[in-house]
């Protein structure tokens, strides 16, 4: 059977067409096309992003009871614990004008600073009590060193950290601040002041 020329000539034109769509539908060498993703079998565990923090520029967070702004009762000076640190130790402790334990235990904090040189904080959490009569305290005692009526916000950071206890004077809060820490020593009794300057010495 013999074909007419023109049907041969229409069948190479469309033959030539189809190979030119095929091939207009793939890739060029050298192209950036990619390959769809393959979906996950079903069932399977798609693993989940990284949770590293990122790097930041700014700076680490304060704690926030380093640096509550404190008040000296006596100076009016205005002062926070890690800017004390940041000098020497500072041994903090929490108390009352009423308490006899607190007293015995401030005795000994003179004696300690013989030995060794460190920053003190008394800081008031009765608060029955005000700043003129804690200020006449410290002077009637001879205790040179600052001291704080606690508020409200100063007392929840206390507590937050430490617990109600913090509040109970007689059971002689003690702590040391020391490299951007505080840390609480055991509750319930007084320290020599030998014992106190070891604390300090071991931050």
């Amino acid at each position: 059977m013999s074909c007419h020329p023109r049907a041969v000539r229409t069948l190479s034109i469309v033959a030539v067409a189809l190979i030119l769509a095929a091939c207009s539908t793939l890739p060029s060498v050298g192209s950036s096309a990619q390959p769809e993703p393959t979906p996950p079998p079903t069932g399977a565990v798609t693993p989940e992003p990284s949770r590293s923090p990122a790097a930041t520029d700014g700076p680490a967070a304060t704690d926030p009871l380093l640096a509550f702004e404190l008040v000296d009762v006596r100076s009016g000076e205005r002062f926070t614990l890690s800017e004390l640190a940041a000098d020497k130790p500072v041994l903090l402790e929490t108390m009352a004008i009423w308490c006899t334990t607190c007293l015995s235990q401030q005795r000994e904090v003179v004696q300690a600073h013989d030995i060794a040189d460190f920053h003190s904080v008394g800081i008031d959490v009765d608060p029955n009590e005000r700043a003129p009569d804690l200020a006449a305290y410290s002077e009637r005692e001879g205790f040179d060193w600052r001291f704080v009526v606690a508020d409200r916000e100063l007392v929840g950071l206390l507590t937050d950290r430490f617990g109600f206890e913090v509040t109970n004077p007689p059971s002689t809060p003690t702590f040391i601040v020391s490299d951007g820490t505080i840390r609480a020593l055991e509750f319930g009794r007084v320290r020599s002041a030998q014992e106190l300057v070891d604390e300090i010495a071991a931050g």
